[in-house]
């Protein structure tokens, strides 16, 4: 694994990228937060009619839910707003190169009753620090590529932006990181300021 810190003409660049990611988070984030806390807003909601004998109205407790996801967006907004957007005007973000195994391949299709099957080609790779990741791949790159062999990505650390991929010396058309184990990535990404 390679680590440079990024230069000065490419910080535009990652800028307009995080940006452009973090503005897209916030409109798909609340959505994401209120299906992932819909169970605990039933069970607060079972709580307080059955055990507190309907101490709490329930309209309340739909206002602390929307309140708390209206927060949480904004604390992630501002988080990478001010902490990440700090860090890349600065230049403390990590140009990396590095070698990653390939564990699995794997293929699926997205069904839409308005438009068309789309399909998705993935790869499920482990890096030389052990961090598992994945990437989507072009159908052309995904019959080529074969398990149990490596691949070299360049991206920028910590905002996962991909510049470029090599499979056996030959470029791939394009990649785009997926998130494999999304508890460990929140963690890394919440202690990443430090």
């Amino acid at each position: 694994m390679h680590r440079y810190l990024i230069s000065k003409d490419e910080i535009p660049f990652v800028m307009n990228k995080f940006n452009r990611s973090l503005w897209l988070s916030l409109l798909v984030f609340p959505f994401v937060l209120t299906i992932i806390f819909l169970p605990l807003y039933f069970i607060l909601y079972f709580i307080n009619m059955i055990v507190l004998k309907e101490y709490f109205d329930n309209q309340s407790i739909l206002t602390y839910y929307v309140i708390g996801i209206i927060a949480i967006v904004i604390i992630n907004f501002l988080y990478g707003k001010i902490i990440l957007g700090h860090k890349i005007r600065n230049g403390k973000i990590y140009k990396v190169q590095e070698r990653f195994f390939i564990k699995k391949k794997d293929t699926y299709t997205y069904t839409s009753e308005t438009v068309s099957n789309s399909d998705y080609f993935r790869l499920y790779l482990i890096g030389e620090d052990k961090e598992e990741k994945g990437i989507y791949i072009s159908k052309e790159d995904y019959k080529r590529i074969n398990e149990k062999t490596s691949i070299i990505l360049v991206y920028f650390e910590i905002v996962d932006i991909p510049i470029e991929g090599f499979y056996e010396d030959e470029k791939l058309d394009f990649f785009r990181f997926f998130v494999v184990k999304k508890m460990k990535h929140f963690v890394r990404q919440l202690t990443y300021w430090r």
